[in-house]
């Protein structure tokens, strides 16, 4: 009795808070001036707010949209998800927010936000990447769009390639198209080849380390065209899924990957910065870390791919914005006209070039230029990624799929036993939502 009686005194101490620490109530949804006021809750960092609030700026003073004012409310990306789903049980969420991409399954499902279908959102939805966009569509309706994504590429240790006389030629890349690829093999069978050459050459040093996780192996596992979850049903049992995973525990049973993944093991980021991997799959977020802290003398190459060099591919991370259907019509209109207004090819393209982030909206590619040729890789590989399982609860997901593969990797397991265990398991986890 005493816990159900401190749960509901943390609920209405809550509510509390929404409504004088994050001007949610109907008191205070207008300003002096008259203006309806749109709460938009987000995670972003200083810099990136600095720039959402320019583009509030110019938003606001269009004239379709005078009677409204854009309010962002910063709150922590780690647990917003607990605490959106608090907010919205006490019926204080804000107008939009922006989560994480793996959030959005949950809120549709739970009917916490709108379909923009209904807003108007099919006729500008080719604007987007399809491969970030997908994480919105939740039982073939959209009911976000993405505001920021990422994906992982192949690093590789210019220095210690260098050292075994083993450096190639840099990719070159322009305006997120690969122009040539020669430096890294183009398709896994070539990689086990080069990774060979390197042990022979490398005096104890390990080739390549990978993360075990499922969004990390996504990357690998879409090179192959395999997929974990098709609209309602598992289908992580494909021979394009055992293919991939057998390829993996090839490379860990013959030494040409270092099983980075193990418990207790030297991990593929720490291990790249000491170099004791010469490769590694890698997102964008340590280009900045790598080149001007560390000053490592690295080069980035497309995940090579399954069969062919086209399949080069990648998985999808980052976040997407959502407006939630509690408010009343004309501020969910007026919403949905600002987050389109935010992600729009031109507000996309100065986000991208003033924060060195890859662009969500495909107008944006033809605008931005960077310069960084680790940047223009990582929008080519961009390109190529494939979408993400959908799932109301990504996290349980990986609870179920990632020991399954750590099994495989050590061959304790062959790919197909381990995947119709997944299989089951994770249709009944489906089946549950």
């Amino acid at each position: 009795m005493k816990e159900k009686i401190c749960i509901i005194a943390v609920v209405i101490a809550y509510a509390v808070l929404c409504w004088y620490g994050w001007g949610s109530s109907s008191s205070m949804n207008t300003t002096a001036d008259g203006k309806t006021i749109l709460t938009f809750w987000h995670t972003y960092g200083d810099d990136e707010e600095v720039i959402l609030r320019e583009v509030i700026a110019k938003w606001e003073a269009m004239s379709e949209n005078a009677s409204f004012t854009v309010r962002p409310v910063r709150i922590p990306f780690e647990g917003h998800k607990p605490k959106i789903r608090t907010a919205l049980t006490v019926g204080q969420g804000p107008d939009m927010a922006r989560v994480d991409w793996s959030f959005v399954c949950e809120l549709a499902r739970k009917n916490s936000v709108a379909d923009l279908g209904t807003l108007g959102f099919d006729s500008i939805r080719n604007q987007y990447l399809e491969a970030p966009l997908n994480a919105c569509c939740v039982d073939g309706k959209y009911y976000g769009l993405p505001d920021q994504s990422n994906c992982v590429a192949l690093f590789y240790n210019r220095t210690i390639f260098k050292e075994l006389g083993m450096l190639p030629q840099d990719s070159v890349y322009k305006y997120g198209e690969l122009i040539a690829n020669k430096p890294f093999p183009r398709t896994w069978t070539e990689f086990a080849t080069f990774a060979k050459e390197f042990k022979a050459k490398s005096n104890g040093r390990d080739s390549f380390a990978i993360m075990n996780t499922l969004w990390w192996n996504l990357a690998i596992f879409n090179t192959y065209g395999a997929k974990i979850v098709d609209g309602n049903n598992c289908v992580i049992d494909s021979p394009a899924t055992i293919e991939a995973l057998e390829m993996l525990a090839s490379l860990y049973k013959e030494g040409l990957e270092a099983g980075g993944w193990k418990p207790g093991a030297i991990t593929p980021e720490q291990g790249f910065v000491n170099g004791k991997y010469a490769m590694i799959l890698m997102g964008p977020w340590n280009l900045k870390r790598f080149k001007e802290d560390l000053k490592l003398d690295f080069g980035i190459a497309l995940i090579p791919g399954g069969h062919t060099a086209a399949d080069t591919s990648s998985n999808v991370g980052g976040t997407d914005v959502v407006i939630f259907n509690d408010k009343p019509e004309e501020r969910q209109k007026a919403s949905y006209r600002f987050l389109t207004y935010f992600t729009n090819a031109e507000n996309q393209a100065n986000w991208c070039l003033k924060l060195n982030q890859l662009p969500i909206n495909n107008g944006a590619y033809d605008l931005v230029k960077f310069e960084d040729q680790h940047q223009i890789a990582f929008m080519a590989q961009m390109k190529k990624t494939k979408p993400n399982p959908v799932v109301k609860d990504f996290g349980l997901l990986e609870d179920i799929v990632n020991p399954e593969i750590e099994t495989i990797l050590q061959g304790s397991k062959s790919a197909s036993a381990g995947v119709a265990s997944i299989k089951t398991r994770v249709q009944a986890l489906i089946n549950e939502n």
